[in-house]
C-alpha cells in the first residue's frame, strides 16, 4: 500500500515539475505566469487558493471547474497520505508502550533555546527515550548534533549516555557546554557527563562501538541514532548504517534541508554531476530507482515549506516581489546575465522598507554603481509591473499546495526502502511537531525486532 502510494504521488507530480522547479526571483524576468501556470488557472488569479484548499478538504461537493478538480486530487493524495502516516497522538496511543512526559523543570532551561526549538525538543526527547527502551539500546548517538540541544536535553533529563557526532569542527563543543550550562542552572554538580562529542565525519566505514568506547571510555553495542533536523543526505546516511548495522536498533530522524540532498539521476547543479552511484542520494527505494525518478533542486526546496505556516503567515513572502522586481532591474539596468543564480541579497532589512529603500540597500550590498539608476527609474520599474503583484501570489500559493506532497516524496521513498532492506522492522512517519512552528516536523522511526539480528 506505502509503495502504490509513493508510486502515485510520482506520478501525480511529474507533469508539474516544471513549474515546481521554477526559481520564485526570475517570476518576472522569465514570465513564469504565462509560461508555466495552466490557462484555467491564470483565470482565478486573485483567488486564494490556500483557502480554496481548505474548503474542498472540508467538503465533499463536485468540482465546479478544472481548478476545483486539481484541488481535490491534491486533498485525495493528502487523505491517503493520512492512512499510512501517525499523528504524535495516535503514535502514542497505539505504538508507545509507555507515556514518556517530558521533565517538569525543562521550563527552567528555556533561555538556552529558541522557542522554536524548545518546542521540538521538548517533544522528541521524551519519544526517543521511550524508542530506546523499546529497543533496548544502550546508548543514544546524536548523528549531526550540531549545537546538541536534542543530546543534551535526553542525557540531562533521562541519564542516558549520548554522544553527539559533529563534523564542524566550530560546533562540536557547544553541546557539552550546554551541559554546563544546564548543570549550572540547576545548581547540579557533574562526576560524569553523560553527553559528549566528538568531531568526525561519518563515513559507510565508521564503527559505532569504537567510537563510542574512544569517547566515554565504556563499552556499548547497541545504539539508537536520532537526528534533529539532520541536513541532505545526511538522514539517508543514518537510515543507511541502520540497515547495514546490527549495532544500530533504532532510528528516530527528522530531516531538513531537502535541498541539499543528493539525486541520482539529476546533477548537481555546482558540481554538475549526478550521484548514481551514492547509497545515500535520492531515490532510495527499488522501484523508483529503477524508473530513474527525479525531483529537481528547487522543487526539493519546496519541500521545506509548510502550508499551514505560509497560510497562518502570507508575509513569510512578503520580500518575494521587491526580489523578483530587482531581478528585473539587474538584467536591464546593470546588464547582468550570467550568475544571477548566485546572487544572495537574503534579507536586507529586518525593518519593512519601500521598494526603492531596497533597491538602494541591495544595490550596496552587491557594491554596484548606484549612479546608474534615479529615484525617477526605480518608481517607473514599480508603476510597469505593479499591477502583476496579486498574479505572483497566487504563482506561490500554487506551489505551496504541492510542497508536502513533495515532501512525502521523498520520506515515503525511504519509508519504503526500510521496509524493503528490513521487513522484519517497524517503521512509521510521524508527525511529531505543530508545522507552524517548526514545518519540517515528519519524524522517520524504525526499531528493530530485538529478538532477531540482521
Amino acid at each position: 500500500m506505502t509503495e502504490d502510494l509513493l508510486i502515485g504521488i510520482r506520478n501525480f507530480i511529474q507533469p508539474y515539475l516544471p513549474l515546481l522547479n521554477t526559481h520564485n526571483v526570475d517570476y518576472l524576468t522569465r514570465d513564469h505566469w504565462n509560461t508555466y501556470v495552466p490557462h484555467w488557472i491564470r483565470q482565478a488569479e486573485r483567488i486564494n487558493l490556500y483557502h480554496l484548499f481548505e474548503q474542498r478538504y472540508r467538503e465533499c461537493s463536485p468540482a465546479q471547474h478544472r481548478l476545483e478538480e486539481l484541488i481535490d486530487d491534491i486533498v485525495g493524495w493528502k487523505k491517503k497520505i493520512e492512512q499510512v502516516t501517525y499523528t504524535r497522538e495516535r503514535f502514542q496511543d497505539e505504538i508507545l508502550r509507555n507515556k514518556v512526559q517530558p521533565k517538569l523543570y525543562l521550563c527552567t532551561s528555556r533561555t538556552f533555546m529558541s522557542q522554536k526549538k524548545e518546542h521540538e525538543v521538548e517533544i522528541l526527547a521524551p519519544v526517543i527515550e521511550q524508542l530506546a527502551n523499546m529497543a533496548k539500546a544502550e546508548a543514544i548517538i546524536d548523528y549531526g548534533s550540531g549545537r546538541g540541544y536534542l543530546g543534551v536535553q535526553i542525557s540531562h533529563d533521562y541519564e542516558r549516555n549520548v554522544l553527539g557526532i559533529e563534523s564542524c569542527e566550530a560546533t562540536v563543543h557547544s553541546g557539552e557546554r550546554r551541559v554546563e550550562l544546564l548543570a549550572k542552572h540547576q545548581k547540579e554538580s557533574i562526576d560524569e557527563p553523560k553527553y559528549r562529542t566528538t568531531s568526525t565525519i561519518v563515513t559507510s566505514e565508521t564503527n559505532f562501538e569504537k567510537l563510542f568506547y574512544q569517547t566515554f571510555h565504556s563499552h556499548s553495542s547497541s545504539f539508537l541514532l536520532c537526528g534533529l533536523h539532520a541536513c541532505g543526505s545526511l538522514s539517508c546516511s543514518l537510515i543507511y548504517h541502520f540497515v547495514e548495522k546490527s549495532s544500530v536498533r533504532a532510528i528516530a530522524n527528522v530531516a531538513c534541508c531537502y535541498h541539499l540532498l543528493e539525486e541520482k539521476f539529476v546533477p548537481n547543479p555546482f558540481t554538475k554531476h549526478c550521484s548514481e552511484n551514492d547509497p545515500c542520494s535520492f531515490p532510495l527505494s527499488h522501484q523508483l530507482i529503477k524508473e530513474k525518478t527525479k525531483l529537481g533542486r528547487n522543487a526539493r526546496m519546496l519541500a521545506v515549506q509548510s502550508f499551514e505556516r505560509n497560510k497562518e503567515d502570507e508575509t513569510l513572502n512578503a520580500g518575494l516581489w521587491y526580489r523578483s522586481l530587482m531581478q528585473v532591474i539587474l538584467m536591464e539596468v546593470y546588464g547582468l546575465t550570467t550568475g544571477l543564480e548566485d546572487i544572495k541579497l537574503g534579507k536586507i532589512n529586518r525593518r519593512p522598507l519601500t521598494f526603492e529603500g531596497y533597491v538602494w540597500k541591495a544595490l550596496e550590498k552587491l557594491k554596484l554603481d548606484k549612479t546608474k539608476i534615479t529615484s525617477d527609474i526605480i518608481q517607473d520599474y514599480w508603476k510597469r509591473y505593479e499591477s502583476q503583484q496579486p498574479q505572483l501570489h497566487t504563482f506561490v500559493q500554487l506551489k505551496v499546495l504541492f510542497s508536502g506532497l513533495i515532501e512525502m516524496m521523498i520520506l515515503l521513498d525511504r519509508l519504503v526502502f526500510l521496509q524493503q532492506s528490513i521487513p522484519s522492522a517497524s517503521s512509521y512517519l510521524v508527525a511529531l511537531f505543530d508545522p507552524i512552528k517548526s514545518p519540517r516536523r515528519w519524524c522517520l522511526i524504525s526499531i528493530k525486532p530485538n529478538d532477531q539480528s540482521e
